[in-house]
Parts: structure tokens; C-alpha cells; sequence
């Protein structure tokens, strides 16, 4: 069947994840040259992105994965244009445009997926007080989020120390330099894994659900390239059904880009991820994990100025999108 009638009918009947992810996404004309912003190294829910770029490189585009030490520093990048888009948690985004940068929200990433954990004599968030506690950055918004958490509701005051990286946060835990901290569920994982019993989770309830991230694009850029934009996340959403379709797809990206990670654990880690997390929606999920950061900020005084989400999000890109490769029926 012809590729551009069979997105057609993908677009008007709804197709399964593994037949939508035969649609091929026509190379677009323009600058091909995109710099994906991160903002710490290459992490498990990073990992169908990697795989887009791979072969996107090879189809003659030219995109790179650009790492940065702060979530702060990814995102001043993306306003200054040094990078075109960003995966990203919200309250940096959020921050820097009530500061005056032009920034859209594209689509999710993935849901909610950090965890509290800490040695095993610490049992609740009560017995982090005066222990000492690393986050990623003072103004990242998980580690915001625990700040706010521990103070306002577990009525503590922990030793924080802020450790950038989930990565180093776990070598930190494991050689006895810090009591507890927060990390992607993929570094939980891995941590587990290698001294399965050490270690366990502390009981946050929600507090992580607005953990998620989301890509984020420079409006100045989006403007001048919207249909390299669409085709890219065209093709981010083209590798996310290709990971529902296939999980195991997967496996030799984490295994080469994240070989600390156990062997054993990598499939587990890929369901969790699909299934906990909610990692790569095959429609580019929806806008709640903006709006429910922002409400969660503002509840907390952090946001000073009323934010209108909706001014925030760019939805003809990923309407585009969705037009090339199709809508998976019955997924976000």
C-alpha cells in the first residue's frame, strides 16, 4: 500500500502501535541540524530519543544530544537558541518565560517517575531530619518539590546537599556519603539490582506524579523551522510506538549507552517504564503534567505570578505530527 495513503487511513481509523509504526515520515526540506538539550546525562527515559536520532542520522539529518550538569543551564540554552529543543521538567520552562523567554510546550515524555529512597535504618521521611539528603539542583522541580514536601509535611529539616546526576546520587548513597536522596526510577532500578535489600523506598503519595518530562522547543526557531519540527516529533512519535510495539527495541540502546545498568534488569526496567511511568506516550500524551506542576508551585508560593498554561503549549506541531503518522486509538 502506498505510504501516504496508509498514514492517511492511520490519521482516519486509528491504528495498532506496531502497524503505526511502519509509517514512514517523509524527510522534510530545511536546516536538518537539530541540538536536543538534557538536563543531566543520558538517562533510561532519554533512550527512544537516542534511537531517533541514530537513524534520523542516518537518513541524512544531523541531530545531536547535548548534556548538560543543571536543569537550569539546559533550558537558559534552549532561550538563547544554542539548542532548539529540550527534554525538560516544567518549572524550569515555567520560570524562564515569566523571566521573558519564548518557549512552547510540545508534547510528554514520560509521566511522574522519581522515588525517595534511603538506607534501610531510615524508615520514613520523619527519620530524614538533620540526615544528610542530596538533590539534583536547588531549582530543579523534583528537588524543589521534596524541599517543599519535607519542610511543609514531613516537618523536617534534612542536611541538604545537592549532588547533580541520578548516576553520582547513587555512587554517593552506596560509598556512605549521603543518608537518602531522590533518582529516576531507572537508577532505582539499577541500584536494587546491585545491592538488592540495602536499600528501600520512602512513601511520598503523589508528590513525585509532576516528575515527568516533556519536550520544549525555542519559539524564535519554531517559528522559522515548523516542518522540521513536525517531522521530528513525528519521528519521536514513530519511536515511541515502535517501543510499545517492540520493548525489546530498546535493550541494546540501554545496554550501549547506560552499561552500568545490569543485563537482567534492563527488560523489567523497559516494562516499568511502559507501565509505571508511563513513559512515551504513543500520541504525545496531553498537557496535565504542565498544568499540574504549575498548580502545585502556586499552591506552594513558589509561583509568584499567575501562569496561564495554555499560553504555554504549541499544539499545532504536535497536531502535525499526529497528522503524518496517525492517532493510536485508545492510547495518549
Amino acid at each position: 500500500m502506498n505510504r501516504v495513503l496508509y498514514a492517511m487511513l492511520a490519521v482516519l481509523l486509528g491504528l495498532s502501535a506496531a502497524r503505526a509504526a511502519e509509517v514512514e515520515v517523509l524527510k522534510p526540506k530545511g536546516n536538518l541540524e537539530i541540538k536536543l538539550g538534557h538536563p543531566s546525562s543520558i538517562s533510561f527515559y532519554d533512550m527512544p530519543a537516542v534511537l531517533t536520532h541514530e537513524r534520523l542520522n542516518s537518513n541524512g539529518w544531523n541531530v545531536k544530544s547535548v548534556e548538560f550538569t543543571r536543569t537550569d543551564l539546559n533550558v537558559q540554552a534552549l532561550a538563547q537558541g544554542t539548542i532548539q529543543i529540550a527534554n525538560s521538567q516544567v518549572m524550569d520552562p515555567v520560570r524562564a518565560t515569566q523571566k521573558g523567554a519564548k518557549l512552547a510546550f510540545l508534547m510528554e515524555n514520560n509521566g511522574g517517575e522519581f522515588v525517595m529512597i534511603a538506607k534501610n535504618e531510615i524508615k520514613d521521611c520523619k527519620e530524614t531530619d538533620g540526615k544528610r539528603f542530596a538533590i539534583h539542583g536547588e531549582a530543579s522541580t523534583t528537588s524543589l518539590a521534596v524541599k517543599l514536601w519535607l519542610l511543609n509535611d514531613c516537618k523536617v529539616k534534612p542536611n541538604i546537599m545537592v549532588i547533580p546526576g541520578g548516576e553520582n546520587r547513587i555512587v554517593a548513597i552506596q560509598n556512605n556519603q549521603i543518608d537518602a536522596t531522590l533518582v529516576q526510577l531507572g537508577d532505582w532500578l539499577n541500584l536494587d539490582a546491585k545491592a538488592p535489600g540495602r536499600y528501600h523506598i520512602i512513601k511520598t503519595g503523589n508528590l513525585f506524579n509532576i516528575s515527568g518530562a516533556s519536550f520544549w522547543a525555542n519559539v524564535d526557531w519554531l517559528r522559522k523551522n515548523e516542518e522540521v519540527a513536525t517531522a521530528y516529533l513525528a519521528e519521536l512519535l514513530k519511536t515511541f510506538r515502535m517501543v510499545h510495539a517492540n520493548p525489546k527495541l530498546l535493550e541494546p540502546m540501554v545496554a550501549k549507552h547506560l552499561p552500568d545498568m545490569p543485563k537482567n534488569i534492563i527488560a523489567p526496567a523497559i516494562k516499568a517504564y511502559l507501565e509505571i511511568v508511563r513513559a512515551w506516550p504513543q500520541n504525545g500524551g496531553d498537557t496535565s503534567i504542565l498544568d499540574d506542576t504549575v498548580k502545585f508551585f502556586t499552591d506552594n508560593g513558589e509561583l509568584k505570578t499567575a501562569v496561564n498554561t495554555k499560553e504555554l503549549v504549541d499544539s499545532k506541531i504536535l497536531a502535525g505530527a499526529l497528522s503524518k503518522v496517525g492517532r493510536i486509538a485508545g492510547a495518549r
